[in-house]
């Protein structure tokens, strides 16, 4: 089961208590996937389980029976036609900017969850966040109604379909909050949250990784160039303890700083034996006559 079904599966699961509100939902889904012609009404849904829960809905409250059947051009949709007088009047008022009448606190929460029960889409958050809807019209309006909830959608187009969408993850978040899914929207801060600690750990892997090379690439430039001043027998013109450290680096080319520096009598600290290298280094040139590349 795909991250968007579960979702909409627990939509249709939980329990509508009001008729008003039922009646809201439904409106949500006739406003946003719903067509009319000489008085027939036909909605397009691609969710199975939707289509039976839009079906008992249309039988409750316009009093009319219908049967699902598929799409004649292909593809997912399931189409639901019917006549009611009631339902094509909210239907054309629509065009009045009105898209249902709010009678509680809580219809338009229903009204909400049918709308994104019959065009909403949100990818997993695992992958990216991005919530869109596509109502067949009346974009504007929609917009407007969520924009009231302080949630703020841009509108695109994609293959002549117009549609609002939000790719911040807050306001994906706060949609869920606000239509009363409170765990899929601690889901998603969770998921943002493993993301962020994902990224910091890589971020700070890829920087120890990037210090572990160029560690490893200074020491194998000091080892080439005290290999050249031992080729040269030059080693000797090198101060006591230069010489020394010289000596040791080749034996124990392997060793991290600190693991070298504690083969010295008595040992030398790491910062000492950096300075010690670097001076190595910077002796080198002049000792050897020419300027290392």
């Amino acid at each position: 089961m795909s991250f968007l079904t579960d979702l909409k599966n627990q939509i249709i699961s939980q329990t509508c208590k009001s008729a008003c509100c039922r009646r809201a939902l439904l409106n949500g889904i006739i406003f946003s996937k719903a067509k009319l012609s000489d008085g027939e009404i036909t909605l397009s849904l691609e969710n199975r389980e939707a289509v039976g829960y839009t079906e008992a809905l249309i039988k409750e409250i316009f009093g009319k029976d219908v049967e699902p059947t598929r799409s004649s051009l292909g593809g997912r949709a399931y189409i639901l036609k019917f006549f009611s007088p009631a339902c094509a009047r909210y239907i054309e008022s629509l065009g009045g900017g009105e898209l249902f009448t709010e009678r509680c606190a809580t219809c338009q929460v229903s009204f909400l969850k049918g709308v994104f029960l019959a065009c909403g889409r949100v990818t997993d958050p695992k992958k990216k966040y991005r919530l869109e809807f596509s109502p067949y019209s009346m974009h504007e309006s929609l917009s407007e109604m969520l924009s009231g909830l302080d949630l703020r959608f841009s509108i695109t187009e994609r293959k002549s379909e117009r549609i609002l969408y939000t790719a911040n993850s807050t306001t994906v978040e706060d949609f869920f909050a606000a239509i009363g899914m409170n765990a899929t929207a601690f889901m998603l801060m969770n998921s943002k949250i493993e993301a962020e600690i994902k990224n910091n750990v890589n971020r700070i892997r890829n920087c120890e990784t990037n210090n572990i090379e160029k560690t490893v690439a200074a020491a194998g430039r000091v080892v080439e160039l005290i290999k050249r001043l031992e080729e040269a027998n030059k080693l000797s013109l090198l101060p006591d303890e230069l010489e020394k450290t010289a000596r040791l680096r080749l034996e124990f080319p392997d060793y991290s700083l600190a693991r070298l520096a504690a083969e010295f009598t008595p040992p030398i600290s790491k910062p000492g034996l950096s300075h010690r290298l670097n001076k190595i280094v910077e002796l080198s040139e002049s000792v050897l006559g020419k300027k290392d590349d």
